[in-house]
């Protein structure tokens, strides 16, 4: 029988949480699901917690970086539902209720719900509505919940594959991919997705790790730029992302201390884009109350 959900987890030495994230699906209480889990050669003992699920599909074979592995899973997906989990974290009760229940409507291509961060010391924030949308200003400025959403794979074949020549910021062009196809998105109150807060995470980012994913969301602006036709939409949405991450890569050396790669930031920008100023500009208002609601969410 083909399956109503297909979720899919990429995953690598996670055997302290992949439990808990797999008992979020069998917790849904759903009768017509397919968990693919991705494996890319785990070695803590991660493959001996999968053991215990007989239902699982494994896919257990090396990949070149989370994106590789997740579209592995896309693949191999048979479900008119797709969802995204990652193996830190969790769905929330009732999710694929709530998600059914949504994409009732037909002319619907993804359901959108809030997002839940949480720690072991409990729940840390819960964002939905605008903080949560698929708007390029999330994409550019924002954040990016697309495991919030659940997807009918046709949309999936329509954006196509996470493109994995950017290892940490393939989830944000999936996300602008998507804002420029303008699907139909049913927007529920309901909670999907718990994310975990922990060290490590690429959804908090901090650190040494903030300086990496500064760095590469501005290679993914300068690649798109390049590749992509002059005058469309899409290059004008890219132009729009580079000027941003141009500007936020410059304050995080200039945090830093090192002024000398802040300055060659800055000529690279005027190199790609003389206006890259004020469009970073246009953006930091917005980028500010967008902070500002997050940090104040309950």
């Amino acid at each position: 029988m083909t399956p109503r959900f297909s979720i899919v987890t990429p995953c690598l030495n996670r055997a302290a949480t992949i439990g808990a994230a797999i008992e979020s699906v069998l917790a849904q209480r759903h009768p017509s699901v397919e968990h693919i889990i991705v494996d890319g050669g785990s070695t803590d003992g991660t493959a001996e917690v999968l053991a215990r699920y007989p239902s699982l599909t494994v896919i257990r074979e090396s990949d070149r970086n989370l994106y590789d592995a997740i579209n592995k899973g896309l693949r191999a997906v048979r479900g008119e539902i797709v969802g995204l989990l990652n193996s830190d974290d969790l769905y929330a009760p009732g999710a694929f209720a709530a998600a059914e229940a949504a994409l009732a409507d037909p002319a619907a291509e993804m359901v959108l719900g809030a997002a839940e961060f949480f720690s072991e010391a409990g729940t840390l924030k819960r964002l939905s509505g605008g903080a949560v949308a698929l708007a390029e200003a999330n994409v550019i400025g924002g954040i990016t919940t697309m495991n919030a959403a659940l997807y009918r794979r046709g949309l999936i074949e329509r954006v196509g594959p996470f493109d994995d020549r950017f290892p940490l910021s393939a989830d944000k062009d999936f996300w602008m991919r998507l804002v420029l196809l303008r699907p139909t998105v049913a927007v529920t109150g309901a909670t999907i997705i718990r994310y975990r807060s922990h060290a490590g995470s690429l959804t908090f980012a901090a650190g040494d790790l903030r300086e990496k994913l500064s760095r590469h969301l501005l290679d993914t602006a300068r690649t798109r730029l390049a590749e992509l036709t002059a005058g469309s939409a899409a290059r004008a949405a890219y132009r729009r992302w580079h000027g941003w991450a141009t500007g936020y890569r410059l304050l995080v050396q200039a945090r830093r201390g090192d002024v000398a790669a802040a300055a060659a930031t800055a000529c690279g920008g005027f190199a790609a884009d003389a206006l890259w100023p004020a469009r970073f500009l246009a953006f930091l208002p917005g980028h500010w109350r967008g902070r500002a609601a997050r940090r104040g969410a309950v």
